[in-house]
């Protein structure tokens, strides 16, 4: 997995590609709990360039996903592929991630 940080509009944006699972978890892992080091109360997870996601980037998302909470912050999953979205619905993550699309600057996001 390639992981392209960068920050948009004041939040912290990882932009992904490539698969989410048992081999890049930690990598992933690692670089989201840098944000909450830094005292970020938000992070924005760019999927689309994501191809699958088996069950051990499933339970990094959900941990991650609770560590901001427990900062009372939250995590947010922008531009899914559509086999993305659907394993989600199946699992409901999208109810601790929420999903949505969103343009090329971040400025405007709307559900899925």
């Amino acid at each position: 997995m390639i992981i392209k940080e960068k920050t948009m509009n004041g939040l912290p944006v990882l932009s992904l590609s490539g698969k989410l699972d048992i081999f890049s978890r930690n990598a992933f892992k690692e670089t989201a709990e840098k944000y909450t080091e830094m005292g970020a109360k938000g992070l924005i997870l760019d999927f689309q360039g994501i191809t699958s996601v088996d069950s051990v980037g499933l339970g990094v998302l959900a941990v991650v996903a609770r560590t901001f909470q427990k900062l009372k912050g939250r995590i947010i999953l922008v531009n899914p592929q559509d086999q993305v979205k659907s394993l989600f619905f199946e699992m409901n993550l999208e109810k601790m991630i929420p999903m949505y699309k969103t343009d090329e600057q971040f400025s405007q996001f709307s559900e899925l």
